[in-house]
């Protein structure tokens, strides 16, 4: 009898105790249904739709698509706003300004201020391959004004398009520019850099490439082939470049660089079209640098 009543009583407290149980993964499972996951209900961060770029620099010369357009010290300056349409890509438009700090050493008559203004207009979208490798691509149209060219204050506009495999290691890119007006040409760019983190906020950055054009290109830039004006010029390479920049992230939107460039003429055609130039800024090979502030929001 007394075994018999222990166990009723154990079965009891057991019953007991299994309600219990019960009755806590209710309320836990009640409690856990009306707790919001983990984030939600907490805002997230606004999405950045509107970035802006800009720096301002002072350079010992200007080279430009394969060719040295001015051997004076000139300061510039760029700005850009870049829209981001989130899953179909980026839109921005682009002005950028030159000019030289002297009016003489130059064979054209220049005014002071604004050598050049250009302005611009750019569409781009990513394509992500693996992991930190990115293709960019885009395409663009600019407008190129010389508003400090006495008796020459036409437009260059061209056509864009470009290119960029973005990955840890050599960054490939090339860049095409199909002028349209006052003349037709096409030049395109083709190159590979690599950036190496020297710092948390110092960079290093080593860019290589090649300037090429057609034969309409070559002799807008360097006029006819002395001795055979009438012959046209080879198409292709011209130019080889190499930049080395150091940039220094001061603050979160402060950077400053300072870079040191090389251009090399490497066509004999563009080369003897040099050498016969009276133009003061006429060079086959020339060493420039610079120095600058870049902003970023």
């Amino acid at each position: 009898m007394k075994t018999t009543s222990i166990t009723k009583s154990a079965f009891a407290a057991a019953l007991a105790a299994a309600f219990s149980l019960a009755a806590t993964a209710a309320r836990a499972a009640e409690d856990q249904a009306q707790t919001p996951p983990a984030g939600e209900g907490v805002r997230e961060e606004s999405h950045k739709w509107l970035s802006v770029h800009a720096y301002a620099d002072i350079e010992t010369a200007y080279v430009c698509r394969g060719y040295v357009w001015d051997t004076r010290p000139y300061s510039a300056q760029f700005i850009d706003g870049e829209f981001d349409l989130g899953g179909f890509g980026r839109v921005d438009g682009y002005v950028w300004s030159m000019s030289a700090f002297s009016s003489k050493g130059h064979s054209t008559s220049m005014r002071n201020a604004y050598n050049e203004i250009d302005y611009g207009v750019r569409y781009s979208y990513d394509v992500k391959l693996a992991d930190e490798w990115t293709l960019v691509n885009g395409v663009g149209k600019q407008w190129a004004t010389n508003p400090g060219v006495r008796h020459n204050a036409h437009s260059l506009i061209d056509w864009q398009a470009f290119q960029t495999l973005r990955n840890p290691y050599l960054t490939p890119y090339w860049r095409l520019r199909y002028m349209r007006r006052p003349y037709q040409a096409a030049y395109w760019c083709v190159g590979a850099l690599h950036t190496f983190d020297l710092a948390e906020t110092l960079s290093f950055t080593v860019d290589f490439f090649g300037d090429l054009g057609d034969a309409r290109h070559y002799r807008h830039l360097f006029g006819p082939k002395p001795d055979h004006p009438e012959s046209n010029y080879h198409g292709g390479l011209h130019a080889l470049n190499l930049v080395l920049r150091l940039d220094w992230k001061a603050t979160e939107h402060l950077g400053f660089y300072a870079f040191a460039g090389q251009f090399c003429l490497v066509s004999e055609d563009a080369r003897e079209a040099v050498r016969a130039s009276s133009a003061k800024e006429a060079k086959c090979d020339l060493t420039y640098g610079g120095v600058g502030l870049k902003l970023d929001f």
